[in-house]
């Protein structure tokens, strides 16, 4: 039986979501638009990376799992799958994809291999803190973790507790 079977769908959504929040939780934490566009969209190239590699994602068996159903869904899919985030002010958003880290680490915690999701949501983080920013359409620009992203990653480790 697999993990996807043995908890509730509104708790799968949870660890599905826990990917994205984490992301986000970085990716708000400093810069502005087009710097999150490119945040994003290097923790997608982290995660896709990863469900591509036949030998499994060093994660464990739940992070495989999830990588697996992100792998397979279709926009629409995916779209159903989605929290809706009601904040439309930014510190709000982001407690919103705090609460959603905590639920899908509590759920991990419940699960074989959870240490392993949670060690792939902060290392998602980290990819989205070490993006490329600033600079001249790209040149100069720069892999460093500004402050305001390392205490959201710092925040996110002890949310986390890896």
């Amino acid at each position: 039986m697999n993990i996807k079977e043995q908890v509730s769908p509104e708790q799968w959504k949870t660890l599905l979501n826990g990917v994205s929040a984490a992301s986000a939780y970085i990716s708000t934490a400093s810069g502005g638009g087009f710097e999150s566009i490119k945040e994003i969209l290097n923790a997608s190239k982290y995660v896709r990376d990863l469900a591509i590699k036949e030998s499994g994602s060093g994660y464990g068996a739940l992070a495989d799992e999830l990588l697996d159903t992100m792998q397979d869904m279709s926009f629409g899919e995916a779209r159903e799958s989605a929290f809706d985030i009601e904040s439309r002010d930014v510190p709000g958003m982001r407690a919103e994809l705090k609460q959603i880290v905590s639920e899908a680490a509590e759920l991990a915690d419940e699960q074989p291999d959870g240490a392993g999701y949670k060690r792939f949501l902060l290392d998602v983080a980290r990819a989205v803190a070490e993006t490329r920013t600033g600079g001249f359409l790209g040149i100069g620009a720069k892999s460093v973790i500004d402050p305001q992203e390392q205490a959201a990653l710092d925040e996110l480790g002890s949310l986390l507790a890896v």
